[in-house]
């Protein structure tokens, strides 16, 4: 009950702000409504970069607390890479925007992690972010604006999804995971992450359940039931033990899966295309 008014508040509040929009965006030109775009991607990244200076992020322990501007997640990497995304025009990165980074932030309103947990990378914490306050308003609309660009660029057909592109969807998606983990392994090395080792008493670096990281060390175990799509297509020797080998465990799920959510978004915005590449002789 204590969670369910953050669904009921921000869910129908971003619904009716969404229709605004459509409303506002209809009467204008694609040019306009591209740098409409540009706008809410700097808004994004600004809100994630500066989110250090604020409750809770600015009472923890300084310089390790500028991890969480960094590229730690899917949504990070999403807030950080939409402007350049939008900016260089690239079909490629466009697509993963479309598909991937529109998806992950959907899903963080449906479980927003940050806000309901009552944890801190992985610690629990003593206070609670309320309804109205600074940091669960910047998840939200940081979120909400990972998941309105692309879907503004859905309703008005300002990009269209071809079959020809579909393969280098899993390449972009393990590109990501890539720069996750190798953004991980930057701030191990720098020790921005001793505070978190020092909580647990260990080393976490490697731990799927610590953190996160967007899957790229492996199912997180609250995970599992949902995961089992993924699990299915992975190799025993990709996660002895259930420990993922990190990346390289996703290469065939992401494969699959980058096949099937890149047909069935192709389909909505290139329709006849898309048939034809099916029923192509």
């Amino acid at each position: 009950m204590e969670t369910l008014k953050f669904y009921l508040v921000y869910i129908p509040v971003f619904i009716v702000l969404t229709i605004v929009l459509l409303k506002w965006l209809k009467p204008k030109d694609n040019e306009y409504r591209y740098k409409v775009l540009l706008v809410f991607a700097g808004l994004a990244l600004v809100l994630h970069v500066t989110k250090i200076f604020f409750f809770p992020y600015n009472t923890h322990v300084f310089p390790n607390i500028l991890r969480k501007s960094t590229l730690e997640n899917v949504c990070a990497f999403g807030a950080v890479a939409y402007l350049f995304i939008l900016i260089s025009k690239n079909k490629i990165a466009i697509d993963y925007m479309m598909i991937v980074g529109m998806l992950g932030g959907l899903a963080a309103f449906l479980y927003p992690t940050e806000v309901i947990l009552g944890l801190f990378d992985s610690m629990p914490v003593s206070y609670k972010l309320t309804l109205i306050s600074y940091d669960t308003i910047r998840f939200y609309v940081v979120h909400y604006l990972l998941f309105i660009i692309p879907f503004i660029m859905y309703y008005f057909k300002m990009h269209k999804l071809e079959m020809k592109r579909v393969i280098y969807l899993p390449i972009t998606v393990l590109l990501m995971m890539t720069i996750v983990y190798l953004n991980e392994v930057l701030l191990r090395s720098i020790g921005w992450l001793d505070d978190v080792n020092n909580f647990f008493g260990r080393d976490i670096f490697f731990d799927r359940n610590i953190r996160n990281s967007s899957f790229v060390f492996g199912l997180p175990d609250n995970f599992m039931g949902v995961g089992t799509i993924f699990n299915i297509f992975v190799p025993k020797f990709l996660r002895p033990n259930n420990n993922y080998i990190p990346v390289v465990w996703f290469i065939i799920p992401s494969v699959i899966w980058g096949f099937i959510f890149y047909s069935g978004f192709a389909f909505v915005t290139n329709r006849k295309e898309t048939i034809e590449f099916f029923t192509k002789k």
